[in-house]
């Protein structure tokens, strides 16, 4: 009498096999989709640090400043495109941050240019207050204590 698999075995390994494939697919699927968001999350904070560390660097060398919720204005040394004492200004509006830069300090501080406005990048929330004194402020004008920036959630203090 000869041995053969039945056709029933063929059916049940058939299925364990399809089985086994089919976990190892969601495994593999799900580890490139996470390793993926983890690149995205990584290359967010890694933007955000850039960000926090180009305004303490233009706040650190600033001669004046004012500040609304929305908007830091500065007379800084710290330019991005001109030597020397330049005016510049972050907005946030409409979920994006931008920049505004101009190489000659005079006029109001809180003059800009909506043409010359540079992207910055998006946030779904990004605000600005002053702390003097212990004391916190939407609207500042002058150097304050320390600066609160606030962005997507996450606090960053900075002393000018």
């Amino acid at each position: 009498m000869k041995r053969a698999f039945t056709l029933l075995e063929l059916i049940v390994v058939i299925t364990l096999l399809g089985l086994v494939f089919g976990l190892f697919s969601y495994v593999f699927k799900s580890s490139v989709e996470s390793s993926v968001f983890l690149a995205e999350d990584s290359q967010r904070l890694k933007e955000e640090a850039l960000l926090v560390w180009n305004i303490q660097r233009k706040v650190i060398s600033a001669k004046d400043a004012y500040m609304e919720r929305d908007k830091l204005f500065l007379h800084t040394y710290a330019g991005d495109y001109y030597q020397g004492l330049v005016k510049c200004a972050f907005i946030y509006r409409d979920g994006v941050l931008y920049y505004y830069e101009f190489p000659y300090p005079y006029g109001d501080i809180k003059f800009y240019e909506d043409d010359r406005l540079i992207k910055l990048g998006k946030f779904k929330e990004l605000s600005f207050s002053a702390v003097k004194g212990g004391k916190t402020e939407e609207t500042y004008k002058g150097l304050p204590d320390l600066y609160r920036i606030t962005i997507d959630g996450r606090e960053y203090l900075i002393k000018p």
